[in-house]
Formats: C-alpha cells, structure tokens, sequence
C-alpha cells in the first residue's frame, strides 16, 4: 500500500483516451469526439479538459564559432533547429469536479469549431504545420493524467464555384412554343427567330 505522502508523486491506476469522428477535416468544420475514463482506482479530479492546439516549426540555422584544442584554431559551425511556435490554442471542459470509484467507466463528448482563418496542416523541409488535440485530468493531490497527444489533419475547404444562369423563355412568333431568349431557330418547329 502507497502512502500518502507518496501518493502525491505517482498518476492514478486510470487509463485517459481521445477518440475523434474524423481524423482529417477542413477548416471551418467541427471537430467531434469523445475523452474516455477507465478507473483502477479511487480519487478525486478537478475536472477533464480537452485541448485543440496548432503548432508552427520552422527550421533555422544558428552558427558559433568553436575553438580546435590541438590547434587553438576558431571555426565557425553552424546547427539546425526548429523554433516551435503555438498559434492557435481552444480548450474545453468536459467535465467538472468530481468523485472517482474504483471500476468507473464514462465517456464525455467534445466539440470544437476550427476556425476558417487558421493555417492548414503543412509538412515541409523547412516549414511544419500541425494540429493536435489531447486532453489531460487534474487529480486532486496527485499527479495529472494525460492522454496521448493526437494529430490531427486540417485542410484547406474546396471552393466550388456554382453558376447559375437564369434563361428567359419567349414565344416562338410561328408556333407559339417557348423558346429561349438567346436560340436563333425554334426548338418545337425549327422556324428561324424573327429580329425585334
């Protein structure tokens, strides 16, 4: 049996997990889900919080000059790294304080909105895109729980373009059948449209 005090240091027996409808999406849809709890063990948490988050890295070069110890001789070297930087971030509470049993099992489901304006998901030689969505379950006096860390795929919307053209139909001045405006010969009798 852990003791209390030891307690503080160790996550709960408990197993946290994010399931999504749809992994790939398209900027301005919803992003459904559900955050799922599988108790070992007794506590209490301060809640369950899904978070949706994108992430920006772009590969940079920094150089500095290190010295040879032999020859005592500078010589500039130069590193790759990427510079991580959060650009969009949403969260949502999906549940609020509450009493853990041992064996609880539940499900809670998330919603969120992926605004139009964002980045869609990108992966270059030197540039990266990506989404992500986890959630994590504050534990009174213990240590958090976190899920695993989900990719997400975000798409720019196809824009398809509809057309619409309004044909006015006009009497044809030999039969009387409609005609578009537009026909040179009737398409009812074949007689060739009259100049106005």
């Amino acid at each position: 049996m852990i003791s209390n005090f030891f307690k503080r240091f160790t996550c709960p027996r408990a197993r946290l997990w994010v399931t999504t409808e749809k992994r790939e999406l398209s900027l301005g849809d919803e992003l459904k889900g559900i955050v799922g709890l599988k108790s070992e063990e007794e506590f209490d948490i301060e809640g369950i919080i899904v978070k949706l988050r994108c992430w920006e890295s772009i590969k940079r070069i920094s150089g500095h000059y290190e010295t040879d110890e032999e020859t005592s001789e500078k010589e500039w070297v130069e590193e790759e790294y990427w510079d991580k930087e959060k650009v969009y971030s949403q969260y949502s509470d999906v549940c609020t304080l509450r009493h853990i049993n041992i064996g609880f099992s539940g499900e809670f489901p998330f919603a969120f909105k992926i605004p139009v304006t964002e980045r869609e998901t990108y992966h270059g030689a030197d540039r990266k895109v990506e989404w992500f969505i986890g959630a994590i379950m504050p534990v009174r006096k213990r240590r958090h729980v976190k899920t695993q860390i989900r990719e997400i795929l975000i798409a720019r919307p196809q824009v398809l373009k509809e057309v619409i053209r309004e044909v006015v139909l006009i009497p044809c001045t030999y039969c009387g059948g409609l005609m578009p405006q537009t026909a040179i010969f009737c398409p009812n009798c074949g007689a060739r449209r009259r100049a106005q």
